[in-house]
């Protein structure tokens, strides 16, 4: 399963935006009004490991890997790769990538998911994209520096 989604953040920098990825008080701020405890935080560097913890029905861990860092001075990027999934899933890749637009900047999140069971999958899919999807808003509500 596939899930993309895009925002522009006016008056934001590229070097802001990097620096802000790394930190954990930006993870802070992404999941703040969600049922998830961060477990280790490592940043966002290869091999850099980020272990949470979701509440559905029960504690669930979700545990990625850092991979594919790419930054230049229009442009940065890294992947999560899903080490510990649940609900079955065997798979789990989400892409974040950072544009500079001039004197704003677009965040891209690029996700693709799957599981042993596709009916699984798909019931699960509006439970894993809607930390995703409220990413819209929250981006926009943190305090860029």
């Amino acid at each position: 399963m596939k899930y993309k989604q895009s925002v522009i953040l006016k008056n934001v920098s590229i070097d802001s935006a990097s620096i802000a990825f790394s930190e954990v008080s930006f993870l802070k701020h992404l999941i703040a009004y969600q049922p998830v405890k961060i477990i280790e935080w490592e940043g966002t560097f290869d091999g850099a490991i980020a272990h949470m913890r979701f509440w559905f029905f029960g504690w669930k861990d979700f545990k990625v890997k850092h991979s594919d860092n790419f930054k230049d001075k229009n442009l940065f990027s890294f992947k999560d790769q899903g080490l510990d999934l649940p609900f079955g899933l065997n798979q789990w890749a989400h892409e974040h990538i950072v544009v500079k637009r001039g004197k704003n900047i677009e965040i891209i999140d690029k996700i693709i998911f799957s599981g042993n069971n596709k009916l699984l999958a798909l019931i699960m899919y509006p439970i894993l994209i809607a930390p995703i999807f409220f990413r819209k808003v929250l981006y926009k509500t943190y305090s860029w520096k």
